[in-house]
C-alpha cells in the first residue's frame, strides 16, 4: 500500500511530463492554433452547405416530417418563371457590375498612386464605404434615388433634364442595385490595386521613359500585364459577390414590391429567402442555393481555367 501512494505522484508528474511532451510537438502546435478556426468552418461552412445539399432533395416546411422529393425540386427549377427571372437578374447584375469595378479601379488606382498633395486624404475618402454597412448604403441610395424629393432628380431638374422614375420603375430598379454594388465594390479593391501597382519594380518604367515609351504605353504593356494577379483576385472575388447579392437589393426594392418590380430586379439569394423564410419551402429553398453553388463553382473553375492566358506572374 505505500509503494502504491509514493507512486502515485509519480505516476501523475509522469502523465504531465508526457502531455507536455504531447503539447510541445510542432504538428500538434500547428493543429491546435488552427482549431478554433477549423471548428468554425466545419460548424457554420461545411455542416450546413452538406445539410443543404441533403435537403434539397427532400420536400419539407420546417415544422413537418420531411418526405423525400427526389430530384423534383431541382427539375423544378427550371420551370420557375420567377426563379429563372432572378438568375437573369444576377447575371445582368454580374456581367455589369464586375467590368465596371474593374474599370473604375484601373482609373482610381493610377491617379491615387502619384505623389500629389492631397493624394494621402483622397485614399482614406475611397476607402469610406468599405466601412458603411451595405443596407446603410442601400438606405442612403435609395433616399438619393427618390423620384420625388431626392438629391439625384433635383439635380437632373437644375440641368433641364426630366426626371427619372428610379425605384418603382421596371427598367431602372436592377440599375439603382447595380449602382449600391459599384459604389460599394470600388473602396475595397482599390485598395488592392493601389498595392499591386505599387509593387511595380520601377526600373521598369524608367527603362521605357528611356526608350521614350509614352505614358499610354506603360500603361498598356508594363503596368496593366502586371497588375493581372491583382486583376485576378478582385475578378474572382467580385463575381461571387455578385451572385450572393441580398441585403442592398432587398432595401433597394422594398418589403413587399410589386410582382413586376420583384421580377425586374429579384436576385437568386432573394429568391432563395423568400421560398425558404417567408413561403417555408424548405427543400425547394434548399435546392435553388446548391442550384447557385453549382453556378459559381463552374464559373469559377472555368475562370483558373482561362487565367492561365491572361495572367501573367513576374
Amino acid at each position: 500500500m505505500r509503494e502504491r501512494c509514493v507512486s502515485l505522484p509519480q505516476r501523475i508528474q509522469g502523465m504531465r511530463k508526457s502531455t507536455q511532451h504531447f503539447l510541445e510537438r510542432e504538428g500538434v502546435q500547428g493543429w491546435l492554433m488552427i482549431a478554433p478556426n477549423t471548428l468554425g468552418l466545419l460548424v457554420f461552412y461545411l455542416i450546413p452547405i452538406g445539410w443543404s445539399i441533403v435537403l434539397s432533395f427532400f420536400s419539407w416546411d420546417g415544422l413537418s416530417p420531411m418526405q423525400f422529393a427526389g430530384l423534383s425540386n431541382l427539375c423544378g427549377l427550371f420551370s420557375d418563371a420567377s426563379f429563372l427571372l432572378s438568375v437573369r437578374n444576377t447575371l445582368i447584375y454580374c456581367f455589369f457590375v464586375v467590368p465596371a469595378i474593374v474599370v473604375l479601379i484601373l482609373v482610381f488606382g493610377m491617379l491615387l498612386t502619384r505623389n500629389r498633395k492631397g493624394v494621402s486624404f483622397l485614399r482614406t475618402l475611397y476607402f469610406l464605404p468599405t466601412m458603411t454597412m451595405p443596407v446603410a448604403a442601400a438606405l442612403i441610395w435609395k433616399w438619393l434615388l427618390n423620384s420625388q424629393y431626392g438629391l439625384v432628380n433635383q439635380v437632373l431638374a437644375f440641368l433641364g433634364i426630366t426626371p427619372i422614375i428610379w425605384l418603382t420603375d421596371v427598367h431602372h430598379i436592377l440599375f439603382c442595385v447595380m449602382l449600391v454594388g459599384i459604389w460599394l465594390g470600388v473602396a475595397y479593391d482599390l485598395i488592392i490595386i493601389i498595392a499591386g501597382i505599387k509593387g511595380i519594380p520601377q526600373m521598369y518604367y524608367e527603362a521605357a521613359e528611356i526608350d521614350g515609351a509614352s505614358s499610354a504605353y506603360q500603361f498598356f504593356f508594363i503596368t496593366l500585364p502586371l497588375v493581372t494577379p491583382s486583376l485576378f483576385f478582385i475578378v474572382i472575388t467580385q463575381m461571387i459577390n455578385s451572385f450572393k447579392v441580398f441585403d442592398s437589393a432587398s432595401v433597394i426594392l422594398g418589403v413587399d414590391p410589386p410582382l413586376s418590380l420583384w421580377n425586374a430586379g429579384s436576385t437568386i439569394v432573394m429568391h432563395i429567402y423568400q421560398d425558404g423564410f417567408v413561403s417555408f419551402n424548405m427543400g425547394y429553398s434548399a435546392a435553388e442555393s446548391f442550384f447557385l453553388f453549382l453556378m459559381v463553382l463552374i464559373i469559377t473553375i472555368l475562370q483558373f481555367k482561362v487565367q492561365k492566358k491572361w495572367v501573367h506572374y513576374a
